[in-house]
């Protein structure tokens, strides 16, 4: 399956040159660091983001090989792009009848992903916009989730999460 408005030329890189072969099936990257995201990512292409709520999710599809990639990027909190590799017809479903995946429909479940890395960021500023608009996207998400489940996911005291939200 081709890449709609993508044509192999001479800026489109060889399968020789993607990492889709030596990556997990849900691998996780760090953005930043020593550069593994710029490596991943440079044979991709965005070919579908998921947009409305979900504004972490969309497709990438490998120029080199094809492979077809479900990405959340979580850019606030744990700084990780949680990868799932998805065959053409799950893209199909995708692009076709808005059909995701489940597993990184909501930011809470992103977020228990970062945690799962046991790589937490410290935020020097307590009521960092970062945490204020995740804390408030949490609870417009789940209108239930209790203030310990916030903190939880963001690595933070039950007081500060109370701060945040009030």
């Amino acid at each position: 399956m081709g890449v709609e408005g993508v044509s192999a030329d001479k800026d489109t890189p060889s399968a020789g040159e993607c990492c889709c072969k030596a990556l997990a099936d849900n691998p996780v990257i760090p953005m930043g660091g020593i550069g593994l995201d710029e490596l991943v990512f440079a044979s991709f292409r965005q070919t579908v983001r998921h947009g409305c709520d979900q504004w972490w999710l969309y497709v990438s599809t490998c120029l080199a090989c094809r492979q077809n990639w479900m990405i959340a990027q979580d850019d606030r909190i744990y700084d990780n792009y949680y990868l799932r590799r998805i065959s053409p017809a799950q893209l199909q479903e995708i692009e076709d009848f808005g059909l995701w995946p489940d597993e990184f429909l909501t930011y809470e479940q992103v977020l228990k992903l970062g945690k799962a890395t046991g790589d937490v960021w410290a935020f020097l500023e307590p009521r960092s916009p970062a945490l204020v608009t995740t804390a408030e996207d949490l609870r417009r998400e789940r209108p239930d989730i209790l203030v310990e489940e916030i903190a939880a996911l963001l690595s933070i005291t039950v007081q500060q999460a109370v701060g945040l939200l009030g």
